[in-house]
Formats: C-alpha cells, sequence, structure tokens
C-alpha cells in the first residue's frame, strides 16, 4: 500500500511538473485523459520519474490516479469514474481501460497542487452523488481525506437517470449533443498479435506511412514491442524479457 501511494504521488509530482513546463493553463483548466499519457507523461520516457518498472505498473498508477485515490485528479465525468472504480474493484482489473475515456476531461486538484496558481476559494462547490462506490484505498489511508466539495468542478448525476432504458422519453427540447473525439477501437486478444497495421502498445490502428516510427496515438516506438506478461519494452532479436524472464514468442 505505502508502495503503491508513493508510486501515485510520484506520478502526480511529475505531471504537475510537466503542466508547468509545457501548458501552465492547466494548473487551473481542463485537460483530456490522452494528454497525460501522450504528451504531458508518456510512458517511455518518463518512468524512472515516477518509479514504475513496467507499462502495466503505469497504467495501474494512473487508473488510480483518474479513479480518484489520494485525491490528486478530479474526473469530470461522472460515468467514466463509475466505470474506472468498478473496474478496479474487479478482481482481474484492466489496468489499460483509461484509453476509453481517453476524450474525458480532467483536472489537477488544486488542494493537492502546490503553487499551482488556484485556490480553494476560486473553485464552484456543488455536492458529489453519494452512489458512487467506495474503494478500498479509503478506508485504509492514514490521512485525513480532502473534503470533495472542495473540488473543482464536482460531479453531477442528478440530470443522469439510474437506468436510461426504463426511463420514459418526455416530450423535452433535446439537450445540445456533446461532441468528444473519436478513440479507435482496440482489436481482440485474437488478432492483437496478428495485426500489423495496429500499435503493440494501445492497440490503435496505425496510418500507412513508410516513415512511421512512432505511434500517433500513444507515442511509443513501433518497432519495440511489450512483453505479453509485463508490458517491458523488448528489442529486436530478444528472446526473452529482460524484466520477467518470460520467452518472446517468434
Amino acid at each position: 500500500m505505502t508502495e503503491s501511494r508513493s508510486t501515485l504521488e510520484a506520478f502526480h509530482r511529475t505531471l504537475v511538473e510537466e503542466i508547468r513546463r509545457q501548458r501552465p493553463e492547466y494548473l487551473s483548466g481542463p485537460f483530456t485523459v490522452a494528454e497525460i499519457y501522450q504528451n504531458l507523461v508518456p510512458y517511455g520516457s518518463h518512468r524512472d520519474r515516477i518509479g514504475v518498472e513496467m507499462n502495466a505498473d503505469y497504467e495501474d498508477a494512473l487508473l488510480r490516479l483518474l479513479a480518484g485515490e489520494g485525491d490528486f485528479l478530479v474526473l469530470e465525468s461522472a460515468p467514466a469514474l463509475r466505470g474506472i472504480r468498478e473496474e478496479l474493484e474487479s478482481s482481474n482489473p484492466n489496468t489499460g481501460l483509461y484509453r476509453e475515456y481517453a476524450a474525458v476531461d480532467v483536472r489537477l486538484n488544486p488542494l493537492r497542487s502546490e503553487d499551482s496558481g488556484s485556490s480553494s476559494a476560486e473553485v464552484e462547490s456543488q455536492p458529489v452523488p453519494d452512489e458512487l462506490p467506495a474503494l478500498a484505498w479509503e478506508a485504509e489511508s492514514d490521512e485525513a481525506p480532502v473534503a470533495m466539495e472542495d473540488l473543482a468542478p464536482a460531479l453531477d448525476l442528478d440530470d443522469a437517470p439510474e437506468d436510461p432504458m426504463e426511463d420514459p422519453i418526455e416530450d423535452t427540447p433535446a439537450a445540445a449533443p456533446v461532441v468528444v473525439a473519436e478513440v479507435p477501437d482496440a482489436p481482440s486478444d485474437a488478432d492483437r498479435n496478428d495485426d500489423e497495421s495496429a500499435c503493440r502498445w494501445c492497440r490503435a490502428t496505425l496510418p500507412e506511412r513508410n516513415n512511421l516510427r512512432f505511434c500517433p496515438f500513444c507515442g511509443m516506438d513501433s518497432n519495440l514491442k511489450p512483453c505479453g506478461v509485463c508490458g517491458e519494452e523488448l528489442e529486436a532479436g530478444w528472446r526473452f524479457c529482460i524484466s520477467c524472464g518470460t520467452e518472446v514468442a517468434e
């Protein structure tokens, strides 16, 4: 638990530092989930600063940050937050689930980002829904929890029915549609190893370019591939993974 907490703190600290250096407007404004793992803190170039040895550890830390562990980040989508929390509570969570919410906005919690330029007085306070499931770390944490009403912007589930299929359609004006960026669909596990047109890291379909070296969606080197067991980068010609010792499939 202590090691996991330390990783989250290092991830958050690195993210804040990169935001200050690259996009200081994100200290008080929203940015997308995709910007975290593609531009601000990609695994390949920041794993040493975060303190993770494998891609799976990076994915686990990012998913927990998005779920609200440590109150470092505030996800601006109640359905996305609920989905991520439920996945983490499952017996075998898919740590790459955050890619399905690549276009969702997220904010730094100003109460956990020192000298971020934001104060709690500037944050609009709204109630947080009670039906979000409690997570194991919330009961085990030794630190006093940060009051969720101080986070910005707070989640609001009052306008969304619990089961849209059971609610009758009322004759009311339709709300303006929300336009989000399309995220490439990941291929199935059966096709993942055979589809050379898909990125070995994020599984997105790669564009047909003769000079393509890096994936335009996750930024990873397309000439490398991850270990199927631990996610460690494997170089061409390696017969075994240097991290877990698994034999590399030809």
